[in-house]
């Protein structure tokens, strides 16, 4: 049985918009952020970035978009559970062209004085704030959050505070 996560979608986003999407669970939420973020491929159709055809992009052009353009926040936060939230941060801040650093980035987050705990030894908001800090900390063009529950403002204001680009939906 084949499904289609997603059919006859056609958008597009344009320089410090901020989108939301609502829909039922296993409506394809999850799966068009992936494939805007470089980290799926859809079986047919077209995906651009800048006038460039992500869904021509190889493994290595793929990387280099995640890397340089794409700031992610998962559902369930993918940090790794052995580093500090700085480590955790600083995985990203250490490829990234421009980054904010790491002390800096959990800080615009509230967790300045958290920077040496360990995912462990924080709440689920807080590792939350970890992994929003970790996408920001690269500045990204992008910022995909898969189900960012009651953080609007604390994505926004930490944009913002960082000289990245974030336009407040009226």
């Amino acid at each position: 049985m084949t499904v289609r996560a997603l059919d006859s979608v056609d958008f597009a986003l344009y320089r410090g918009e901020i989108v939301v999407l609502l829909g039922a669970s296993g409506s394809g939420k999850s799966t068009l952020l992936n494939i805007v973020g470089g980290l799926d491929s859809p079986s047919e159709g077209h995906v651009f970035f800048k006038q460039e055809e992500l869904t021509e992009f190889d493994d290595p052009a793929l990387t280099a978009y995640r890397r340089d353009h794409v700031g992610f926040v998962f559902q369930l936060y993918n940090l790794i559970p052995s580093l500090t939230a700085k480590e955790n941060v600083a995985l990203v801040t250490e490829t990234a062209p421009n980054p904010v650093a790491p002390e800096k980035a959990l800080t615009l987050v509230g967790l300045g004085d958290r920077i040496d705990h360990f995912p462990s030894q924080l709440s689920g908001g807080d590792q939350q704030r970890v992994a929003i800090a970790r996408a920001i900390a690269k500045r990204p063009e992008i910022l995909l959050c898969d189900e960012p529950t009651g953080a609007p403002n604390l994505i926004a204001n930490p944009l913002a505070a960082a000289n990245l680009p974030c336009h407040r939906a009226r």
